[in-house]
């Protein structure tokens, strides 16, 4: 089996992609422990994300916000393992543990996968209910992107935007840290639906804010 997708990421560093252990916590590692590289299949999850993790909640607050974004295509020798929902009980989770402020359980998770030799995940985003995210655990270094890549870690990618801002009301999908609010697809999934994310309606005067 094989599996390729151009995934996507918004941040102010120099790179993407981690070569290196990362330096803080994140839902699928603890500080220092190995490089995770958290990829979004969709191109708005990263805002989204963003926005979540810096406690971004009003209109000015996220069109304040300037990141590069950055496409990156991915081919891996093996699929990526599937969590969601329906499947994290397998893995001894809970539905809610997947989307938590308390990531503890997931730390837990992606340790075993590690140990066993799983070296990527697909998992749904805390951030963006009804989008999903890749986690791979493996260093990666940015290649041009037109570039066949020869080593393991290379990973073709190219910046689309170099100060780029959210798309306008994403913010109102977004679920963010410490709301009270239950995940939207959590509480689908629970209600036995799907859920579906529906994109923002791009206007003109959407366009023209600053």
């Amino acid at each position: 089996m094989s599996y390729t997708a151009v995934v996507y990421r918004a941040c102010g560093y120099e790179t993407p992609l981690w070569s290196f252990p990362n330096i803080s916590e994140a839902r699928w590692n603890r500080p220092g422990t190995w490089p995770a590289q958290y990829l979004s299949l969709h191109p708005m999850t990263p805002w989204a994300e963003m926005l979540r993790n810096l406690h971004l909640q009003t209109p000015d607050e996220a069109r304040d916000l300037r990141l590069p974004v950055w496409a990156i295509r991915v081919s891996l020798d093996d699929d990526p393992l599937q969590i969601d929902f329906s499947t994290v009980g397998n893995y001894g989770l809970s539905p809610e543990d997947l989307v938590a402020d308390d990531r503890s359980a997931c730390h837990a998770l992606a340790e075993e996968l590690v140990r066993s030799g799983q070296t990527s995940i697909v998992v749904p985003s805390a951030a963006l209910p009804g989008t999903r995210n890749l986690v791979m655990f493996d260093p990666a270094v940015v290649v041009d992107y037109h570039v066949v890549a020869v080593a393991p870690e290379d990973r073709p990618t190219a910046m689309t935007s170099q100060h780029g801002r959210c798309p306008e009301d994403l913010w109102e999908s977004v679920h963010y840290q410490g709301s009270g609010a239950i995940h939207a697809g959590l509480e689908a999934h629970l209600d036995g639906d799907d859920f579906e994310f529906i994109q923002p309606l791009v206007t003109t005067s959407g366009l023209a804010s600053v």
